[in-house]
């Protein structure tokens, strides 16, 4: 709804629109530090540095390639993806084909039709072997997802959400394929954010951080939208 919102003219003509997901690049372009700083804890300890990245609409992967295109020493960049894998698919068969999303426990990555990947094409000017030498993707289940967070939370003590989990599952075939690499996975939320899907794998009741609990308590105030004729009347009005 939001992407039919920019084009329709009857709307853009008479209100000025922006959003706060990845389709605004005010969204995605802060998160270049992310890379900036791994990479500045990691340079003197490990060479072939890596970023596997869990990947929906392709907004952080994107900003790391920004990164990278403004000097960023980077050697490859995985993008992880739960089933909804397009772009999995279309490394493999150089065939782009949105389909509609797949819901998943890692919902903020259930995209059929990333509009940051079109921006990826235009930074390797829609040369598709330039783009497959620098980006790999995997594509895994739910349940591959579940089994990861919980090998992470045994092995390492760490609570992954499945977000995080899709990353680290891409990192590790990624580093089957390519030992010599320093791969590093990138967690997206907070455990809590998920947590009847987090308790259910790992057993164990999480406790919710103050800024959370602060907020509670407080009343929901929300308004429903079903369609996009919903959502234009609102903006209008």
């Amino acid at each position: 709804m939001v992407k039919r919102a920019f084009l329709d003219t009857d709307l853009t003509n008479r209100k000025q629109l922006t959003s706060a997901n990845s389709i605004n690049v005010a969204r995605w372009l802060p998160q270049m530090f992310y890379f900036f700083f791994a990479y500045k804890e990691l340079k003197h300890k490990h060479e072939n540095i890596v970023f596997s990245i869990p990947s929906g609409n392709f907004g952080n992967i994107c900003a790391g390639m920004m990164a990278q295109q403004l000097g960023l020493p980077i050697t490859h960049f995985i993008a992880s993806n739960n089933e909804n894998n397009v772009v999995t698919e279309f490394l493999r068969t150089q065939f782009y084909q949105p389909k509609p999303s797949i819901q998943t426990i890692s919902n903020a990555m259930d995209v059929g039709n990333p509009s940051n990947f079109l921006r990826i094409q235009e930074i390797y000017q829609n040369n598709f072997e330039a783009l497959k030498e620098n980006l790999s993707s995997y594509s895994f289940t739910d349940e591959e997802t579940k089994s990861a967070m919980q090998e992470i939370y045994t092995n390492y003590n760490y609570v992954a959400d499945p977000h995080g989990a899709v990353g680290y599952l891409g990192a590790k075939a990624y580093l089957k394929e390519n030992p010599d690499t320093h791969c590093v996975f990138l967690e997206t939320a907070h455990p809590t954010k998920f947590l009847d899907v987090v308790e259910s794998v790992i057993k164990k009741k999480q406790t919710l951080p103050p800024q959370i609990k602060a907020v509670m308590d407080k009343e929901k105030v929300s308004i429903t939208i079903a369609t996009y004729d919903d959502l234009k009347d609102y903006l209008l009005k």
